[in-house]
């Protein structure tokens, strides 16, 4: 477990040290939970990367579909012929 110390800025800011950012995978959100007189960070993954995710799995999906449609007309070609 890390702990730091950190300073809040005149605007309410604070800076994670990038030792605990790297250990935590923290890249650009955070979703901060206000709780029993705690505050709690959480990692959130960038939107647009689980969205990329999802294209490109999808896009795996439909190709392996494609192959197996291909797949079955040759044989009822073959079948046909």
């Amino acid at each position: 477990m890390s702990e730091a110390t950190v300073k809040v800025d005149a605007k309410g800011r604070i800076v994670i040290p990038s030792k605990i950012r790297r250990e935590l995978d923290i890249r650009n959100i955070v979703k901060i939970k206000v709780e029993g007189g705690k505050i709690t960070l959480k990692p959130i993954e960038d939107p647009l990367k689980s969205l990329e995710k999802l294209v490109v799995k999808g896009t795996k999906d439909v190709e392996r579909e494609i192959r197996r449609l291909r797949e079955v007309a040759k044989r009822e070609l073959l079948t046909r012929a």
